[in-house]
């Protein structure tokens, strides 16, 4: 009965983690420090399509590590899931890479550059400051703040 159950404990655990991002690369070591030629490979497919993906390292958690290989019927690692669906190791992202497929399969990661264009974009006038509008942080926000409330500019 005690196996059932930390089974089913395993596979709650391991779909956690498969969906803890949209993209999910389970591998050895992590992206910043691979421990293995085939995760370093993945990592760079994945950073050379700008493909946005978060990690876990299976070195780290021999439960995870084992259990993941049932759970998901694929005996190595890296793996690579993408909306809690095993896309599959280096060799299937290669192909998706190959076959221009891979942009379509994973997320593509957000540029600095357009997420600071989505923010300024909100409102007509967007203002950067310490703090909030309620609460300034800094004398030169509480300073620009009067200024904007003074000509009643409306702004975010």
């Amino acid at each position: 009965m005690t196996g059932d159950n930390s089974t089913e404990d395993l596979n709650q655990r391991l779909k956690k983690l498969i969906n803890a991002a949209p993209c999910m690369l389970f591998m050895k070591g992590a992206p910043q420090e691979p421990r293995c030629g085939f995760s370093r490979q993945i990592v760079a497919l994945l950073k050379e399509h700008s493909i946005q993906f978060s990690s876990f390292d299976i070195l780290s958690d021999e439960e995870v590590r084992q259990g993941l290989k049932t759970y998901s019927n694929w005996p190595t690692y890296p793996q690579l899931y993408v909306n809690g669906e095993l896309v599959g190791g280096l060799d299937i992202v290669k192909e998706l890479a190959e076959s221009g497929e891979l942009e379509n399969t994973c997320p593509k990661a957000v540029t600095l550059e357009h997420r600071l264009k989505t923010v300024i974009n909100q409102s007509p006038v967007m203002l950067f400051m310490k703090g909030n509008k309620e609460a300034a942080r800094c004398g030169f926000s509480r300073q620009i703040l009067e200024i904007l409330n003074d000509v009643a500019v409306f702004w975010c």
